[in-house]
């Protein structure tokens, strides 16, 4: 198993035991992400252990709600230490406890015996509600600070393929900023199959990068560096996601940091909100 985005099937080295299942993730420099996360120093994103989590927690509670499961909401992930290429992970998801919210699942992503991600994330029995929009939003009008593509690699560090947004349309220095990222089903993060709607893992990334890029905009010297997540906690996965249409991302600044910055934000359709994150802390790379 590799950094390709999974759709529903688990690896075959999966096994299950009572309320707990375990696999293995293998990473190697060769895979797709090491184009552009970073270049010439490459981290396994953050947001792809993520959204195992999330196809892992809900295979878990699958079991447990005896038919399918969703994740409703990401209480918390905390990234104690860089999943690096040549790392093997193990990851393990089990009950941690059930309540009338739901089914709270405990997950670690362990090299060796150093845990390097562990998360707890809140699953509800049935699928994620369909989306509601009928047909793609079409872009904001531009604002008066619109940054486009080609400029964006001098603000961020990510390069394609993980270069996850498009354009930044309008931001206020240390305050927020609104950008546009069209999803389709052209990335080659998808090679292994298309899934039937966008992740929110790559949503949940968007949201870190506009939020990166809203740091860096506002900080004096304000050239990229490799910057990493540290945790992301409160996230709710609202719905389903269309293909062909245009994620309105809006990051905020909710306190600065020695060596990074706490973040906040949202991604939307036209004016409905699929997306949330209550709290992201991205961090300079220590490297």
């Amino acid at each position: 198993m590799n950094d390709i985005m999974r759709t529903a099937a688990l690896p075959a080295d999966t096994t299950a035991a009572g309320s707990e299942m375990r696999t293995h993730l293998f990473v190697s420099g060769s895979d797709i992400f090491a184009l552009g996360h970073y270049p010439n120093n490459p981290i396994y994103p953050g947001v792809l252990i993520a959204e195992q989590f999330l196809r892992l927690a809900e295979a878990v509670a699958g079991k447990v709600f005896g038919g399918p499961a969703t994740v409703a909401a990401i209480k918390r992930i905390q990234y104690l230490d860089a999943v690096v290429p040549g790392d093997v992970l193990e990851l393990v998801a089990s009950v941690k406890k059930s309540s009338q919210d739901g089914l709270e699942i405990a997950l670690q992503a362990r090299a060796g015996e150093t845990v390097k991600t562990r998360a707890t994330l809140l699953c509800k029995p049935g699928m994620r509600p369909a989306s509601e929009i009928t047909a793609p939003a079409l872009p904001a009008a531009p604002g008066e600070r619109t940054i486009g593509h080609r400029a964006l690699t001098e603000i961020l560090p990510h390069r394609y393929p993980f270069l996850l947004v498009d354009v930044i349309e309008d931001f206020q220095a240390g305050d927020w900023l609104r950008a546009r990222k069209v999803v389709n089903r052209a990335s080659p993060l998808f090679l292994d199959g298309f899934p039937s709607s966008y992740p929110h893992g790559l949503v949940l990334e968007s949201i870190g990068q506009a939020g990166i890029a809203l740091y860096f905009l506002s900080r004096d010297g304000g050239q990229a560096v490799d910057i990493v997540l540290g945790s992301i906690c409160d996230a709710e996965l609202i719905s389903d996601i269309p293909f062909d249409a245009v994620l309105t991302i809006e990051a905020r600044i909710e306190r600065q940091l020695a060596n990074g910055v706490v973040l906040s934000g949202e991604a939307r359709i036209g004016q409905q909100v699929v997306s949330r994150v209550g709290n992201l802390i991205a961090m300079v790379d220590p490297r």
